[in-house]
């Protein structure tokens, strides 16, 4: 969760394991500026901290976030969240396990003056880890299967990268970004057609899983593959208007060990019947049955381990890959 941004040319090349810094220095609370989008509703609230952001203000990238997460919050209707407090790091990007003094996300970002490509990147994705409620996971809660949210997560940096292209092409919204839209634009299409991020051709996701899933399991911060199945993940994210179900991915009953499927299985039966649509689409891409539940039985959690279909996921991550923590995108 964790990323350094440096040139746009090294930001996609190099990768860093994801964490959530429980036991980084605390922060005292900043002064703040805040400036509102347009689209914003009071579903959120982001301040962005004073801080070194290079040559822009913080109330310029303020106004940025408050673009991304109305764009994003506008998938989920009804959502509110805590507001989010945002920081400049030399380190990596990262959402905190811990919150602040009033509750508030912190979320800390490597982007710096006006590559605005790169705070659409690391913002979604850490976004996205709040959406899926990744406090859950917080120590010493296990977190099972925590690379596939982290695989959600590089979606939606995608999905905005494209957002906000494509936007930025036929309207920018102030006038000083104009000039980064060529910029953004290249930006995204690196993202989108770097050679490691392509399935291996005559190999089906079920099969690739098949072959990297002990790996997965081991280490939920591999970006390679991670980014991998991102691009597959990524007509989720396009053709499901409705993301709700990612609210109901991380819950508390379904922190156990299991295996792939069962964990998919869960998270199916955990949302509601109306916005099941984006987990069918999510096990239709690992060739995975979907589970027959009775609206009105009550999910309860599994500790059988069952054959799915294709895939048995063996053991679970280790203690090393739990204790790091959850959200992030790392780059560098």
């Amino acid at each position: 969760m964790k990323y350094i941004a440096v040139a746009v040319s090294l930001l996609f090349s190099l990768s860093v394991a994801h964490g959530t810094r429980a036991a980084m220095p605390k922060i005292p609370p900043a002064q703040t500026q805040s400036s509102e989008s347009p689209r914003t509703e009071r579903n959120f609230s982001i301040q962005v901290a004073a801080g070194d952001w290079g040559n822009v203000s913080p109330s310029e990238v303020e106004s940025l976030l408050n673009r991304i997460a109305a764009e994003m919050l506008a998938h989920f209707p009804g959502r509110r969240l805590a507001p989010i407090e945002v920081f400049p790091t030399e380190n990596a990007p990262v959402v905190l396990y811990q919150k602040g003094p009033e509750n508030q996300y912190q979320v800390y970002l490597t982007a710096k003056g006006r590559r605005w490509g790169e705070y659409i990147y690391e913002f979604s994705h850490e976004l996205f880890h709040i959406l899926s409620n990744y406090e859950y996971h917080a120590p010493p809660r296990k977190a099972p299967h925590l690379w596939f949210e982290e695989m959600m997560c590089e979606a939606a940096s995608l999905y905005s990268l494209k957002r906000f292209s494509s936007e930025w092409e036929a309207s920018v919204p102030r006038t000083e970004w104009a000039v980064y839209a060529p910029a953004l634009n290249r930006f995204k299409q690196r993202a989108l057609n770097e050679p490691h991020r392509q399935l291996p051709h005559d190999t089906s996701l079920s099969q690739w899983f098949q072959e990297h899933r002990d790996s997965l399991l081991g280490n939920p911060y591999l970006r390679a593959k991670n980014e991998m199945v991102a691009m597959l993940f990524l007509p989720a994210l396009e053709l499901n208007s409705d993301w709700r179900a990612v609210g109901f991915l991380n819950r508390p009953e379904i922190q156990t060990p299991m295996n792939f499927h069962e964990y998919l299985a869960n998270w199916y039966r955990n949302t509601p019947v109306a916005h099941r649509n984006f987990v069918v689409h999510s096990m239709n891409l690992f060739e995975f049955h979907i589970p027959d539940t009775p609206n009105q039985v009550k999910v309860r959690p599994q500790y059988r381990r069952e054959t799915a279909t294709h895939v048995d996921a063996g053991s679970d991550m280790d203690d090393s890959a739990r204790d790091a923590g959850a959200s992030g995108t790392s780059r560098q």
